[in-house]
């Protein structure tokens, strides 16, 4: 064993009382703690963005194809369903799954109540994965069944204002003309947390739409793309637009919903500047340490220096010492940390409100990828800034040294 880490192990394990060891106790306690935060923050910020995403992209795909004649506000222009367009759409390498979708404003009435509504015609092709994990009663309605068609699935908020309950009968007008009034079976009830879902759409049949407001004719108002990795949604979103006809525009759903990426974006710069504190919290507690050990070793180091030992030797026995007192900060702040989000990931002990943060409860998602840079960004930092206080060590005299007290 080299003598450098041979005297640092003799300083880490042994017994000794001293003013230090206080110090060493709080410096690992200190980094502990700041490691713990910036894995916990980086869980709870990673957890919130992937469930706002699945919230967002559940609902609505990765990318809307509509007419270039829509103008936005459901006033959408419809178009044919073509089945030679979408094989050409899902021979792109990262294209997942297309649906015809036809969406129209209207309004629904039960118990002498009424409430602006937009009805989202979807048939059997439709990825309702998404929609049925969020049905909080009743079931999904049998959309590709055309005995079935006039089966609906309300939201929360709507069933709520309409006092309505699965299996009640209620009127869906179109102002159409002439103005249209179907009678529609509520099947299911479903809730997202998304007030921009929950306080308007209703899901229903796209033949009926279809027979409503294309005579029965294949038409529709856009398709919902679904995307093999969303985080190319942007590149596959460009791809598309190129080949597809003048008659037709591609958006992505960052472009659809700029407001809410654009939140999720401030949070990345949340948690830049949590993570930038906390590595200076951990960083300023161990050249704290560092030094009231140099400090306290004064006399060591004059003996050391008049025995023969060079200041770099010396050095690496303060260093090897302090990366001691790293480890054991690290492996404390990995337990806690862990913990915390093992307990709230399985009993979710910290609720929220859902009508302001879309969520009732603190969501928490944490990668290996995550872990490893948290731990290893902490040592390089931490040591990096531990080369500056050891630079003392070049100024202690031996024989001064030997004679200080």
């Amino acid at each position: 064993m080299r003598l450098s880490l041979f005297i640092a192990n003799r300083l880490a394990l042994g017994k000794f009382k001293s003013f230090a060891s206080l110090i060493i106790r709080l410096a690992w306690i200190g980094a502990g703690l700041s490691v713990a935060v910036m894995i916990v923050a980086i869980a709870i910020v990673v957890g919130y963005k992937e469930q706002i995403t699945e919230k967002v992209i559940g609902f609505g795909g990765h990318i809307e194809i509509h007419s270039t004649g829509t103008s936005g506000n459901f006033d959408y222009v419809q178009f044919k369903d073509s089945l030679p367009l979408k094989q050409q759409l899902l021979s792109k390498s990262n294209v997942l799954s297309i649906a015809p979708v036809m969406s129209r404003p209207g309004i629904i009435k039960a118990n002498e109540e009424l409430e602006g509504i937009v009805f989202k015609g979807i048939d059997g092709s439709y990825d309702s994965r998404y929609l049925k994990k969020q049905i909080i009663k009743g079931t999904m309605p049998a959309v590709g069944d055309s005995l079935n068609k006039r089966d609906i699935l309300v939201s929360k908020v709507i069933a709520s204002k309409l006092r309505l309950d699965t299996g009640d009968v209620v009127k869906v007008y179109f102002i159409n003309e002439p103005v249209r009034v179907i009678p529609c079976t509520v099947t299911g009830i479903y809730e997202t947390g998304l007030e921009e879902n929950d306080n308007l759409y209703i899901i229903g049949s796209l033949r009926e739409m279809q027979r409503i407001f294309a005579q029965k004719r294949p038409e529709i108002t856009h398709y919902e793309v679904q995307t093999k990795d969303f985080k190319q949604v942007q590149a596959t979103n460009k791809l598309l637009n190129r080949d597809l006809p003048q008659t037709l525009n591609s958006e992505s759903l960052v472009q659809l919903n700029p407001q809410i990426f654009d939140w999720l974006g401030y949070l990345d710069q949340n948690i830049t500047i949590i993570l930038t504190l906390m590595i200076i919290v951990a960083c300023i507690n161990m050249m704290t340490a560092l030094l009231i050990l140099i400090i306290e070793r004064t006399n060591m180091v004059g003996v050391l220096k008049a025995l023969g030992s060079n200041n770099r030797m010396i050095k690496r026995i303060f260093l090897n010492h302090a990366a001691y007192i790293l480890f054991l900060g690290l492996l404390f702040g990995n337990v806690l940390g862990l913990s915390l989000i093992y307990l709230q990931d399985h009993f979710k002990i910290i609720t929220l409100s859902q009508e302001t943060y879309y969520l009732p409860f603190v969501p928490v998602s944490l990668h290996w990828s995550h872990l490893l840079a948290v731990n290893i960004g902490t040592i390089s930092i931490c040591l990096l800034s531990l080369l500056l206080p050891v630079r003392l060590i070049n100024k202690i005299d031996p024989v001064k040294a030997i004679k200080f007290n």
